[in-house]
């Protein structure tokens, strides 16, 4: 059954791949936020996740959800109520699926993705731990999970997190519509370029997610996610080892400066 689901996806790429969609959102202007939310909507998380639905409101925002390093094998309730707060906001949510850089089976990430299908209503995928290189099985494997994902809807967005550059072949292709082509620090975001090629493409497509930002340099680091490429950005004082368990205590004055970019 499995092996006829993927002929099948694969059969019905090339109707999507032409133009890759762009989010859009409830709240029109603005940067982008992506927001890694690997927190649980209980307790303190909660509080996180209300946030988070008061942002999709505000500026355009698009929240990935992580239940249990991926989707879990049930439901979790709280998770239900929490992503429908966010799009009935006007956020979109994505699932987080690992891909251990093309060494998970391609039966394993699409079995997460039919679970995440099944579980929640979400409005795409997140990709992480995508590879950046040229090697022709790793480019395959990629192609292979968008065409999936577009063949059981095209409205699925697909975001593949490298972490850094790849070559433009990810996005000629392309491997995903959306790519996070900075994870890092904020010392090493002080001297990031944006690859040459990227010029050719929507800022939309590219999402910088700096992590261990003072509060201090927290405007200056949206203004510089948008002259320097970014169509999305994330950013948070908390550093390693895990920068995306909460939001940070600057969170109002981080949407407010991701609001004022034109």
């Amino acid at each position: 059954m499995f092996n006829v689901r993927i002929r099948i996806a694969l059969l019905m790429t090339a109707l999507f791949l032409a133009i890759p969609p762009t989010p859009s959102f409830a709240a029109a202007t603005g940067l982008p936020l992506v927001v890694p939310a690997y927190f649980d909507p209980v307790g303190k998380g909660a509080a996180f996740w209300n946030e988070l639905a008061t942002t999709a409101a505000k500026v355009p925002t698009i929240v990935i959800v992580n239940p249990n390093s991926g989707p879990g094998l049930r439901e979790d309730p709280a998770y239900t109520a929490a992503i429908a707060k966010v799009r009935a906001a006007g956020g979109k949510v994505i699932g987080y699926v690992s891909s251990s850089y093309a060494k998970r089976s391609l039966s394993a990430v699409v079995s997460d993705i039919n679970l995440y299908v099944s579980l929640y209503r979400i409005d795409g995928f997140f990709i992480d731990e995508m590879t950046n290189d040229s090697v022709t099985s790793h480019v395959q494997f990629y192609q292979s999970v968008y065409n999936y994902i577009k063949g059981l809807s095209p409205r699925y967005s697909v975001m593949g997190n490298p972490g850094t550059s790849v070559p433009e072949l990810y996005s000629s292709l392309p491997a995903a519509d959306q790519f996070v082509v900075f994870e890092d620090s904020a010392k090493r975001y002080a001297s990031y370029a944006s690859a040459p090629w990227q010029a050719r493409y929507p800022k939309s497509r590219f999402v910088h997610v700096v992590y261990g930002v003072d509060a201090s340099q927290l405007a200056k680091t949206i203004q510089f996610a948008s002259t320097h490429g970014a169509g999305g950005v994330f950013v948070t004082s908390t550093g390693l080892p895990n920068p995306y368990k909460n939001l940070p205590a600057y969170w109002n004055h981080e949407v407010a400066a991701a609001a004022a970019i034109r």
